[in-house]
């Protein structure tokens, strides 16, 4: 049976309204649960949403040598037109100790404005069969900065990898392919500037080679692209290559041209001289 937001919506509606938040609400059953998830390099992170209304959302980070944290947060949900709001109530928050002999310790608390809470507004955003659950809400990830949703799906679907692979943002996916272009419509106008309608290409305009001024051994590239940011670049993107040999992440961006560096110890202007072409996709 396929899975679908408006169905679920719809039997949570005819279910009885009077039901209270007991551990029996958060069972899930296979037919009547949506499953949102991602997953990283031992983190990741899961939604169900259950059709009688209730919620469990779970995060979690297992580091390589042991330690980490399992979250767990339990409440009720509301789906209106395509917008999705959690409304969390409880907390089971377990922290694994570094060591492995000793236990896990496990809380159980009320939810509340601390350092434990979730996102809780999302857009329902759907390509072909594949349903994302967007935020805006902005935080860190991963990296040095802060990122929102719409920024990590425009990534993603700005180099090729969606619907294929998907970053960190909570997706349903199915198997079918999808065929279709994105539906850009969807997006909110304050974010669709980030996603590109077509694959942004540029040619090495500059080569710089910059030795470092603590450490002789220490050598990088500065390379100037004649793209900028009247051509869409901005830096977010990532160009490569045709044969994937060479790529550059953008850090600069001006209004005809833009830059990156690379350590690449393989890289020379003789084997990517002037004139090389690189794109954010290649067809």
């Amino acid at each position: 049976m396929k899975k679908n937001l408006i169905i679920l919506f719809l039997i949570y509606s005819c279910s009885n309204s009077k039901s209270n938040s007991t551990i029996e609400n958060y069972r899930i059953k296979p037919l009547d649960t949506l499953k949102f998830s991602y997953h990283g390099f031992n983190n990741g992170a899961k939604l169900n949403l259950i059709s009688n209304g209730f919620f469990i959302n779970e995060d979690y980070v297992y580091g390589c040598v042991g330690g980490g944290f399992r979250k767990k947060v339990f409440g009720k949900y509301q789906i209106k037109n395509n917008q999705l709001t959690l409304l969390p109530e409880k907390i089971k928050y377990t922290e694994f100790p570094l060591d492995f002999e000793s236990k896990p310790k496990t809380s159980n608390v009320s939810y509340g404005p601390d350092s434990l809470k979730i996102k809780t507004k999302f857009q329902i955003v759907k390509w072909g069969d594949n349903e994302y659950l967007l935020s805006d809400y902005f935080h860190f990830g991963w990296g040095i900065g802060k990122e929102n949703d719409y920024l990590r799906f425009a990534d993603y679907l700005n180099d090729g990898s969606e619907p294929k692979s998907s970053g960190m943002y909570l997706v349903n996916k199915t198997n079918d392919p999808i065929t279709t272009e994105f539906d850009l419509k969807q997006i909110p106008k304050k974010w669709q500037k980030h996603f590109l309608k077509e694959p942004i290409s540029a040619k090495i305009k500059s080569i710089e080679k910059i030795i470092d001024s603590n450490d002789d051994d220490y050598i990088y590239w500065k390379i100037e692209l004649d793209k900028g940011e009247k051509d869409r670049m901005n830096k977010r993107l990532t160009l490569v290559t045709k044969n994937e040999e060479f790529f550059i992440e953008v850090d600069s961006v001006l209004i005809n041209t833009s830059y990156g560096t690379t350590n690449m110890y393989d890289f020379s202007p003789k084997k990517f001289p002037i004139g090389t072409e690189l794109r954010t996709k290649w067809k």
